[in-house]
C-alpha cells in the first residue's frame, strides 16, 4: 500500500492542499476555537492540563464545571490533547493550529487515495484503478463542504478521527492478507485512538465489514478476529467514556439553541430531520451557499406535506432501492449509498439529539460516498455518451476542469470568510438571515470588539447601529434568546446611556432565568448610573419581583432612598433586608452602620460597624463613624481611642471636624 511510486501522489496532495487551504494560515481563532483552545483552562495549561483533558467532559475546561448541554456529553480527549501540545510548544498560536489542520487534511486525502487504490483493483485494470481512485479522492479533496472542518481549528477532531478510521481499515486489510497478529493489535490501537478523537468513529464498526464485503473475497468468518479487535477497542473506549462523562441518551437541553426541536411536535421534528437529510444531498451536489449557522430558524420547522420533504423521501427511497438491489452484486453505487447513510446516521438526529439541525462538518466523511458516485459517473458513465475515445476523453477533461475550477474557487473564497469571528458572523448572518446564532454572534462581535476601537463618535454610532440591527434579527427569530437579549441591553446602554432603554431587555431575561448572573450584575451597574431617581427605584422594585433574594438590589435601593430621597426609614428597611441575606457583606454592614448612625440608633450602628471593621480593618472612615457613635452614647474616652486609630490609618483626617 505504501509504495515508493505513491510519493509523487503525496506531493500532489501536499501542493493541492496548500493551494486550497494555504490562505487559512494567517487566520485567527474562530467560533468553537474558544471552547477548545483560547478560553479552555485545561488547554491553556499545556502539558500540565493533559490529564484534565483525559479525565473530563470536553466542555469542563471551558465552563469550569460539568454542564449537561448536549445528549450524552462530549468526550474527545485525543484532539484536545493535541491542542494542549500545540499550546505548550507555541502558545496561543492560531498559525500553528491552522497549519496542523492543513497538514491533517492533506494526510486525509492521501490516505483515502491509497485505500481506494487498493480497494478498486477490480475495476478495469490496475492502471484504471489508480486513476479512478485518484479521481474519487481529488473530488473529495476539492469539495467545498469541507471548509468548515479545515478552516476552523476545532475541526481537527474530525480529521484525526478520519485518519484513524482509514488506518484501522488499512490494518484490517493487512491482517486479512497476511494473518499477522500485529495487524490486529495495530487495528485495535488505531481504532481506539480514532474513537478518542471523535465519537462518530463508532460508525466504522459497520463501515469496515461493509468495505471488506464489497471489495474483497474474504468471508465474515475469516475476518471475524479483525472485527472482534475493533469491537474490543469500542468496548474499552465506551467503558472509559462512561467513567468520565456517564452514559445514556436524553433530551437535556432546555434552550432552542441546544435543541432546535424544542417547540416542535414529534411529527414536525421528524419531517424537519428528513428536510435536513435532503439539504445534505443538495449541498453535496451544489455546495452553495455555505454557512456555519444551520441553527434555528435558518432551517424551518416543516411538516410532512412540505414539497422538499416529499422530494427527499422519494430520493432516499430511490437510493435505498439502488443500495439493496446492488448489495449482492457488490455494486459500487450500493456501497457508496450505504457508506453515506451509515457515516451520517450518528449526526442525523434520528439516533439521538445532536443539539443542532445539521452542520457541514457532519458530512466530512460521508461525502466520500458522494465522491465515489460522482467519480464513477465521470470516469465510466461519461464515455458511454460518446462514440470515439478522443471525444470522451475531451469531455472528461472538460467536466473535470469545470468542477475543479468551481470547487477550488468556492473553497478558497469560502476560506476567506473564516478569517475571524467578525468576517464569519457578518457574512453568514446575511446568508442565514433567520439564523439566530450568526446574527447574535455578529451583533456581539461588533459590540465587544469593534465599538471599543471606534476612532470617532460617528464611527461608534454607526457600529452600534450595525450591532443593534443584527441583535434585533436574532431576537425577532428567537425572542427568548438570552445571549441576544443581554447583548441588546448592553448595546442600548452604549448607545443611549439610559437605563430606560436597557432594562426591558434585562427584564425579559429574568423572566426566563431569574438567577442569570450577568443580567443581575449589569442591571445594578446601569441603574446606579441612571439620573432619574424615581425610575431607578421603580426598576429595582421590578427586579426584586423577579429575584427577591438579590442582596445588591436591596442594598442599592436602601442607598438610593437614603442619599436621594432622605428617607432613612426606607433606607434602613431595605439595607436590613440586605443584611439578612448577606450578614457578613462589608458594603451592607458599612451602609447599615451609616443609616443607623444618621437615625441616631447608635448602639445598632456600633454593632454593625465593628463587624464591618472585622471584614476590612484598614478603612479609616469606619473608625471615624464608630468613634462618632460611641461619642453620641457618651463613651468619650473610647471614642477618642477609636479616633486615634482612624488617624493612625489615615493621617490626613481632620479631627477638628469632629467633636472628639
Amino acid at each position: 500500500m505504501f509504495q515508493k511510486q505513491n510519493l509523487n501522489y503525496f506531493f500532489l496532495f501536499l501542493v493541492l492542499g496548500f493551494l486550497l487551504y494555504g490562505n487559512t494560515l494567517n487566520h485567527e481563532f474562530t467560533l468553537d476555537d474558544a471552547i477548545v483552545i483560547t478560553e479552555n483552562q485545561f488547554t491553556k495549561k499545556g502539558f500540565d492540563g493533559i490529564y484534565e483533558q483525559l479525565s473530563n467532559d470536553q466542555f469542563v475546561g471551558f465552563y469550569g464545571v460539568k454542564k449537561e448541554l448536549v445528549s450524552g456529553g462530549r468526550y474527545r480527549p485525543l484532539s484536545m490533547v493535541v491542542f494542549n501540545v500545540q499550546y505548550a510548544l507555541a502558545g496561543e498560536s492560531a498559525f500553528i493550529g491552522h497549519l496542523c489542520n492543513v497538514l491533517a487534511y492533506i494526510l486525509c486525502g492521501f490516505l483515502l487515495f491509497l485505500l481506494l487504490q487498493k480497494l478498486l483493483m477490480q475495476y478495469k485494470s490496475p492502471i484504471a484503478s489508480v486513476s479512478f481512485a485518484l479521481l474519487a479522492s481529488l473530488l473529495w479533496f476539492f469539495h467545498p463542504i469541507h471548509t468548515e472542518v479545515v478552516a476552523n481549528i476545532k475541526g481537527l477532531d474530525e480529521m484525526m478521527a478520519f485518519i484513524g478510521e482509514l488506518l484501522a481499515l488499512a490494518f484490517v486489510l493487512k491482517y486479512l492478507e497476511q494473518k499477522k497478529t500485529l495487524h490486529l493489535i495495530l487495528a485495535f490501537i488505531i481504532f481506539f485512538l480514532a474513537l478518542l478523537s471523535k465519537e462518530n468513529a463508532i460508525t466504522w464498526l459497520a463501515i469496515i465489514p461493509l468495505t471488506v464485503y464489497f471489495f474483497t473475497e474474504h468471508s465474515f468468518k475469516k475476518a471475524l478476529p479483525a472485527y472482534l479487535s475493533l469491537f474490543a477497542a469500542s468496548l474499552l473506549w465506551f467503558y472509559i467514556r462512561y467513567q468520565v462523562v456517564g452514559g445514556g441518551i436524553s433530551d437535556v437541553a432546555d434552550s432552542l439553541m441546544n435543541d432546535p426541536f424544542l417547540d416542535s411536535s414529534t411529527s414536525e421534528k421528524y419531517a424537519t430531520i428528513v428536510l435536513t437529510l435532503g439539504k445534505y444531498l443538495q449541498l453535496l451536489v451544489f455546495p452553495h451557499p455555505l454557512t456555519y449557522d444551520y441553527y434555528p430558524k435558518h432551517i424551518p420547522i416543516v411538516n410532512w406535506s412540505n414539497s422538499l420533504v416529499i422530494l427527499t423521501i422519494l430520493t432516499y427511497i430511490f437510493l435505498a432501492f439502488v443500495a439493496i438491489k446492488g448489495f449482492l452484486k457488490k455494486n459500487l453505487f450500493s456501497y457508496s449509498i450505504f457508506f453515506f447513510v451509515i457515516t451520517l446516521s450518528i449526526a442525523s438526529n434520528l439516533i439521538f439529539p445532536i443539539g443542532a439541525f445539521m452542520n457541514e462538518r457532519f458530512v466530512f466523511v460521508s461525502s466520500v460516498g458522494f465522491s465515489l458516485v460522482l467519480a464513477y459517473g465521470i470516469y465510466f458513465g461519461l464515455p458511454k455518451l460518446f462514440k470515439s475515445q478522443k471525444a470522451s476523453t475531451q469531455a472528461i477533461y472538460l467536466v473535470l476542469a469545470v468542477i475543479g475550477i468551481l470547487y477550488s474557487t468556492k473553497t478558497i473564497t469560502r476560506n476567506l470568510v473564516w478569517k475571524n469571528n467578525y468576517t464569519l458572523s457578518t457574512h453568514d448572518a446575511n446568508i442565514s438571515v433567520n439564523g439566530a446564532k450568526s446574527n447574535v454572534m455578529a451583533g456581539g462581535v461588533i459590540l465587544e470588539e469593534k465599538v471599543p476601537l471606534a476612532k470617532s463618535p460617528a464611527e461608534k454610532a454607526e457600529l452600534l447601529e450595525q450591532s443593534i440591527f443584527y441583535l434585533n434579527r436574532a431576537i425577532t427569530v428567537y425572542p427568548e434568546y438570552i445571549d441576544a437579549l443581554i447583548l441588546m441591553g448592553n448595546a442600548q446602554w452604549e448607545k443611549t446611556k439610559s437605563a430606560k432603554n436597557v432594562m426591558p431587555y434585562y427584564y425579559s431575561i429574568l423572566q426566563i432565568n431569574p438567577y442569570h448572573g450577568n443580567t443581575l450584575k449589569n442591571s445594578a451597574i446601569v441603574l446606579e448610573q441612571e439620573k432619574d431617581i424615581d425610575y431607578r427605584i421603580q426598576a429595582y422594585q421590578t427586579l426584586l419581583k423577579y429575584n427577591s433574594n438579590e442582596m445588591v438590589f436591596y442594598l442599592n435601593l436602601g442607598r438610593t432612598y437614603g442619599q436621594y430621597k432622605n428617607d432613612l426609614q426606607k433606607a434602613m428597611q431595605y439595607i436590613e433586608t440586605a443584611e439578612r441575606i448577606a450578614p457578613n457583606n462589608y458594603d451592607v454592614l458599612r451602609n447599615l452602620g451609616i443609616v443607623y448612625g444618621l437615625s441616631q440608633q447608635f448602639s445598632k450602628s456600633i454593632v454593625v460597624l465593628e463587624k464591618a471593621i472585622q471584614q476590612k480593618p484598614n478603612i479609616a472612615l469606619n473608625y471615624v463613624d464608630l468613634a462618632v457613635s460611641y461619642f453620641n452614647l457618651g463613651e468619650i474616652e473610647k471614642a477618642k481611642s477609636i479616633m486615634d486609630q482612624a488617624v493612625k490609618i489615615d493621617p490626613t483626617i481632620d479631627r477638628s471636624k469632629y467633636p472628639i
